[in-house]
């Protein structure tokens, strides 16, 4: 049995573009500066194939000397060997599409990790979310049209001039290979799964709130730190402190 997956490109793309912007609203702008700049660095090397292959070609040549060095490891060590099988290389070629299509989701991950590690959010400004969500919405956009780009291939290295400058095709058919014949919907392992997701929903209801003499109240789930207190609040407690002593 075969059928014709059709995707609704537009479709696609609003939703995809909606998920950054709303993202982006709650990152604010300073970081999706960052996720357009990485992005960027991708459009370039859609436009200027010859960048693009000289990149991916120094990817390749990194991955076949970490490749060499595990095999050659695995040749001195008997345990090295035993633990670690070593088969060929991946063929990192610059003229194949899911190597643009891994570095775009490699360089957003990496952009949302550094955009982690700076600012935090408490002090986030009306305008600096505006600024956030619209700079969202735009990388989006971006995203989805490296994909779309990527998978049709015009602009890749080794593609010809003609492919270049002609018109994208209006529709693509989308071909999945090796689909499994069993589905998650399929026995009764899927009553399993129903329940421990509703367990894990309770759980975090109950790690997220208390509830005392009949008022609801927030507090901080296992695992997360509670949001540092300001100044004057810790100020006011030295004071409690040195009044009490």
């Amino acid at each position: 049995m075969t059928d014709l997956i059709e995707i609704d490109y537009q479709a696609l793309t609003f939703m995809i573009v909606g998920a950054f912007g709303l993202v982006g609203f709650f990152r604010g702008w300073w970081k999706e500066a960052i996720t357009t700049g990485l992005l960027t660095l991708l459009l370039l090397m859609l436009k200027v194939p010859d960048v693009a292959s000289r990149i991916v070609e120094t990817v390749d040549g990194v991955v076949n000397a970490v490749w060499d060095l595990i095999q050659s490891l695995s040749q001195s060590s008997d345990f090295v060997a035993s633990a670690v099988e070593v088969g060929p290389p991946p063929d990192v070629d610059p003229q194949r599409y899911w190597v643009y299509v891994i570095a775009l989701v490699v360089l957003v991950i990496a952009s949302y990790l550094i955009g982690k590690s700076g600012l935090t959010q408490y002090g986030l400004s009306p305008a600096a979310r505006l600024l956030g969500a619209i700079f969202g919405f735009y990388n989006g956009f971006v995203a989805v049209s490296l994909v779309r780009e990527f998978v049709i291939g015009r602009f890749l290295p080794g593609a010809s001039e003609v492919a270049a400058t002609a018109a994208p095709p209006s529709t693509v058919t989308v071909q999945v290979m090796d689909l499994p014949t069993s589905s998650i919907a399929d026995g009764p392992a899927s009553f399993i799964l129903i329940v421990i997701g509703f367990l894990l929903l309770i759980a975090a209801l109950a790690g997220g709130w208390s509830r005392k003499n009949l008022k609801m109240s927030r507090r901080t789930p296992w695992g997360y730190s509670p949001p540092p207190k300001k100044k004057d609040e810790i100020a006011e407690l030295l004071k409690k402190l040195s009044s009490a002593s």
